[in-house]
């Protein structure tokens, strides 16, 4: 299936998040052509589980550093979030998976799996973790209380050079060129990335984002978009601009910005996103590893990629940071 729109409406019921959601996935093909494809596995006439798929020519040496642009298929959602691209009945993963690896031909890799994930026939490595917040404040006035001193003063203390700029919400039609060129400003420093997403992309989302712009003297400084899905409010994309982020920490006060916003919606979970793991562990976010599963439809090649997997997994390791009162 090659459409999000021909999904089946039970497909939405499998969303485990919003970039699942036959909305968004249809906003990517309009937005982000690459190939889309879609598998379905049903038992007795009713949906079980599904996968996305596209296709990228990537760097295989991202966490290396390193340059070998590959064309592969990829399993996960194509705009560059920490969300699997198979969600649904995990007892049929493997069942949809061995299906995709006799349909696809060439390099096929499974983003962004949970932990105890089974490697099956396929090679198993790390890929970039995402970081999340649980929720339990009423307000951040109680989360501010909760945390120890030191991170307490360290957030007033960095938000006071923040205190000159202006936060502004704004519909995502009103996402400018100039805050495009911020986007890839990070893209180029991004450790991971597969994409770059078109600046159509950002002024096309759908209503459910929110577009939230720090400005200093009419400048945006800084902004990111964030989306709110059942329990869960998730932080999508941000740029900086990097000489006034040295002035004002405005990568700082975005994350707080995400934070209080998460809070105050009563979101269970506030997920953070990849990246930049070491300030979002500083606010009381919790690791999540993610792995990935990778094959190709070539046996020698299929062996060379279990053989070299070392060399393409994501391998930085961080120890925990203990936060919150309790924790200490």
């Amino acid at each position: 299936m090659h459409k999000a729109f021909d999904l089946p409406v039970s497909w939405d019921d499998l969303a485990e998040d919003y970039f699942h959601t036959r909305k968004f996935l249809e906003h990517t093909e309009k937005y982000n052509p690459c190939q889309q494809r879609y598998y379905l596995l049903f038992e007795q006439g009713v949906l079980q589980t599904g996968a996305v798929l596209y296709t990228l020519r990537v760097n295989l040496l991202t966490y290396r550093s390193s340059e070998m642009a590959y064309k592969m298929n990829i399993s996960g959602i194509p705009c560059s979030v920490s969300s699997c691209g198979i969600p649904g009945n995990r007892k049929y993963f493997h069942d949809l998976l061995d299906f995709i690896a006799s349909a696809e031909k060439g390099l096929l890799l499974v983003l962004n799996l949970e932990p105890g994930i089974q490697k099956g026939r396929m090679a198993l490595g790390r890929t970039l973790p995402t970081i999340l917040f649980e929720n339990s404040f009423p307000s951040w006035d109680d989360y501010l209380c909760s945390i120890r001193a030191p991170y307490r003063r360290r957030i007033r203390m960095l938000s006071l050079s923040g205190s000159l700029l202006e936060k502004k919400q704004l519909p995502c039609d009103q996402f400018s060129e100039d805050m495009y060129r911020q986007y890839l400003e990070v893209l180029k420093r991004s450790k991971g990335k597969l994409e770059t997403l078109p600046l159509e992309f950002f002024q096309h989302l759908p209503p459910e984002f929110r577009l939230t712009v720090l400005y200093h003297q009419e400048i945006p400084a800084g902004w990111f978009f964030t989306v709110h899905f059942r329990e869960k409010h998730y932080f999508f994309l941000g740029g900086i601009d990097y000489p006034m982020n040295r002035k004002f920490n405005t990568y700082f006060n975005i994350l707080t910005e995400i934070l209080k916003e998460g809070i105050e919606s009563g979101a269970a979970v506030i997920d953070l996103g990849q990246t930049a793991e070491i300030p979002k562990l500083r606010t009381g976010g919790r690791l999540q590893e993610k792995y990935m599963l990778g094959t190709h439809s070539n046996p020698v090649l299929r062996r060379l990629l279990k053989a070299g997997k070392s060399i393409l997994e994501y391998t930085q390791k961080y120890e925990d940071i203990h936060v919150f009162k309790e924790s200490s």
